[in-house]
């Protein structure tokens, strides 16, 4: 509101010099620039107590009738008591006959015009804003549901092709089968821990997955090859749970798919302000597998990343540099965040 304190003065000028049009120019300059001073003295001192002291008073009072009370006795009493004060200076300045209950009468005037507008602009501005704080929460409520539900779907995706996994295992290797249940455990502990919160590190995340692939090289032995690197830079920043695990699947179920053997290379870099999340496995490449799944894993992750991260996070699939499939991810890194 300090755009007013320059506006207020001149608008009020008539109100508070009845003969300002009768007078000459040069006395009107001057009688103009006598209201300044009074104005300029109590804008500020209210200026000052509105934003340090009226606010814990405001708040201590239950009624709008109360805090209606106050103001209009603050906005009294504070330019009588100041106006002795501010006459005598500006005496100095603007040599005239000043009658005191007159100058104090003035100043009260002056206060309420400053004031009482402020007050209103103020109220519909916390109004406006109450009302715009209240459609972001509601936002932020349906975004969260549909993360929750979008991360509900994945999870059984990922119990199930576990389970089936350690189900091939049981006839053939049990006791690799009882040291993937293991494994198992703790992966399924973090599935189910990632449906309550929003944020892991990668460093945990690539933990998972190593767990995961752990699992998947117990199912397919030497024909599964699986390296996993991580950049360091990038290993504290947070990123959604269970982000990189429906790519390694993918690449798993469509690179694997009607093959002997076959690899997958999980990389993790940190590239300026981005995080660069890429899978790369040496089967038919993209749309050319012959495994038929529901495909709904990839288009759950897609819009997940829209939903946190709108157009800045993205989410790609194309040939590999030496044949096979490239998904790559790419999101924002903000302060650590992703």
């Amino acid at each position: 509101m300090l755009w007013l304190y320059p506006i207020v003065p001149f608008a009020a000028a008539p109100l508070l010099a009845g003969d300002l049009f009768v007078v000459r120019l040069e006395e009107a300059l001057v009688r103009i620039a006598g209201i300044y001073f009074p104005f300029i003295t109590i804008s500020f001192s209210f200026h000052a107590l509105y934003v340090w002291v009226m606010p814990g008073l405001v708040a201590r009072l239950r009624t709008p009738f109360s805090r209606g009370a106050l103001h209009v006795a603050v906005t009294t009493a504070v330019p009588v008591v100041l106006a002795p004060l501010i006459l005598a200076v500006k005496g100095r300045f603007f040599p005239g006959q000043h009658k005191l209950a007159k100058f104090a009468l003035e100043c009260v005037i002056i206060s309420w015009i400053y004031i009482f507008p402020a007050l209103i602009v103020q109220r519909l501005r916390n109004r406006a804003q109450n009302v715009e704080r209240m459609a972001q929460l509601e936002r932020q409520a349906a975004l969260e549901a549909q993360l929750k539900a979008l991360q509900g779907r994945t999870n059984p995706h990922f119990f199930f092709n576990s389970i089936n996994t350690v189900a091939s295992l049981i006839p053939e290797d049990p006791a690799l089968a009882e040291r993937t249940l293991e494994r198992m455990a703790d992966l399924f502990r973090y599935a189910l821990d990632s449906s309550k919160i929003r944020l892991v590190t990668l460093r945990r995340e690539v933990e998972m997955v190593r767990d995961y692939l752990a699992i998947q090289s117990a199912r397919y032995g030497s024909r599964l090859r699986a390296e996993v690197e991580l950049d360091e830079r990038a290993a504290e920043v947070l990123v959604p749970p269970l982000l990189l695990q429906p790519l390694v699947e993918n690449a798993i179920l469509h690179g694997m798919a009607h093959r002997q053997s076959g690899s997958v290379l999980v990389r993790v870099r940190h590239e300026g302000h981005h995080v660069s999340l890429e899978v790369l496995d040496d089967g038919p490449g993209p749309f050319a597998s012959e495994h038929r799944g529901s495909q709904t894993s990839m288009e759950d992750l897609r819009e997940r990343l829209h939903l946190l991260y709108g157009e800045h996070g993205a989410i790609t699939l194309s040939a590999a540099p030496l044949g096979g499939c490239l998904a790559r991810v790419a999101i924002p890194v903000k302060d650590g965040l992703a």
